[in-house]
């Protein structure tokens, strides 16, 4: 019998999400994909929600806990900063795509949204003060910065990561020059 742990679960249903959609976050789809019986389904997941709770979890874990566990080991908050702009550059945007239209319908999906982008806009503001930036002018920049990067992944879904590139690059030496401060 085939071993699926939790991490290939959270892994699939990523994959699923930015292929397929959240329709197809289903118990039946999920095992077909990994070739299991929907016994291994249930030994790690109580049903349906609590896969979906877990997923969510491990979402955020990933896409926001970590690239910031990751960005603290810098010295600098500038280094910080320009480690988390070249972070999301990086990661694939569609499954976040999904998951935040999912969100506008399913409670558990929004809670954790809501977790990753007050995170993501405490840790970037708290950045920004560091670098001596008035509380207010950096929660601005900060709200400016991630209404940029939550409406290009929805207006533009499929730009890809050099054009996504040279957008953050246009945009950063703008912030640099004082243009958008």
């Amino acid at each position: 019998m085939k071993k699926v742990d939790k991490e290939q679960w959270f892994v699939m249903g990523l994959d699923v999400l930015a292929n397929d959609g959240f329709a197809r976050i289903t118990i039946d789809n999920l095992c077909g994909l990994l070739q299991i019986t929907k016994g291994a389904f249930y030994h790690h997941f109580k049903n349906i929600d609590g896969y979906i709770d877990a997923l969510m979890k491990y979402w955020f874990e990933v896409n926001t806990i970590q690239v910031i566990e990751d960005a603290d080991k810098l010295p600098s908050a500038k280094e910080r900063i320009e480690f988390i702009g070249n972070a999301v550059i990086q990661r694939s945007h569609k499954s976040e795509q999904v998951i935040r239209a999912w969100g506008f319908s399913h409670p558990i999906v929004k809670k954790y949204v809501q977790q990753a982008d007050d995170l993501r806009i405490e840790y970037s503001t708290k950045q920004r003060v560091l670098l001596g930036i008035p509380e207010d002018e950096a929660k601005n920049t900060t709200l400016l910065e991630y209404a940029i990067f939550v409406g290009g992944q929805q207006l533009f879904p499929d730009m890809d990561k050099k054009e996504l590139e040279q957008l953050y690059l246009f945009y950063y030496q703008k912030l640099q020059s004082n243009e958008l401060k």
